[in-house]
């Protein structure tokens, strides 16, 4: 059911490895650190939708980098897996492109 991640890629089994958790990684400290700037910030004030959805997206991201940190090890990859690492991930993006969007709109 799980392939060796050690071995899988031959030489490049590691560092394949390691950069798919630093990615991971990264976009888990990204949406806790804004989750935890937007409470401190906003407190119990209304938090606008442009920085709602930046968030949402970078949420989204994280579920969807560890979609994408486990489907390579899989063997035989089930289809709600990789649509629901798809669907997180094309949810971020949108999410994000909206809420920049909408952070223009706000300034010009």
């Amino acid at each position: 059911m799980w392939l060796n991640p050690l071995t899988l890629l031959g030489m490049l089994s590691i560092p394949f490895l390691l950069s798919n958790l630093a990615t991971f990684i990264g976009f888990l400290l990204s949406a806790h650190y804004s989750m935890r700037y937007t409470i401190s910030f906003y407190g119990g004030r209304q938090k606008p939708l442009s920085w709602v959805l930046i968030v949402c997206g970078l949420s989204s991201f994280c579920v969807s980098e560890f979609g994408q940190f486990l489907l390579p090890y899989r063997s035989n990859p089930n289809i709600l897996e990789t649509i629901i690492t798809l669907a997180a991930q094309n949810f971020g993006v949108v999410a994000i492109a909206v809420g920049c969007f909408l952070i223009y709109k706000e300034v010009m």
